[in-house]
C-alpha cells in the first residue's frame, strides 16, 4: 500500500467510527449505509479535497450527501 493509501484508509476509519458514535448506529448498520451509498469510495475519490479539512468537517460533508440524497441519520 503507498502512503496515500494508507492515509485515504486512515480518513475513512476514522469518519466511520465517527459516524457511527454520532448517529449511534450498530457498526453492521452503518456499514451497511456506507456502502448503500458508496461513503467509502466518496472519500477515496475526494480524498484531495477532504484532507484539507478536520474529520468533523469530512463528517459533515457527509451528513449532507445523505440529506442530499434523501437518507436522515
Amino acid at each position: 500500500m503507498s502512503e496515500r493509501q494508507l492515509d485515504i484508509a486512515d480518513m475513512q476509519c476514522w469518519v466511520f467510527r465517527m459516524a457511527q458514535s454520532k448517529w449511534n448506529m450498530s457498526s453492521s448498520d452503518c456499514a451497511e449505509l456506507f456502502k448503500t451509498y458508496d461513503i467509502l469510495g466518496f472519500i477515496s475519490e475526494c480524498y484531495d479535497i477532504l484532507h484539507l479539512n478536520s474529520y468533523s468537517c469530512v463528517l459533515h460533508d457527509l451528513e449532507t450527501l445523505l440529506k442530499n440524497r434523501g437518507v436522515t441519520v
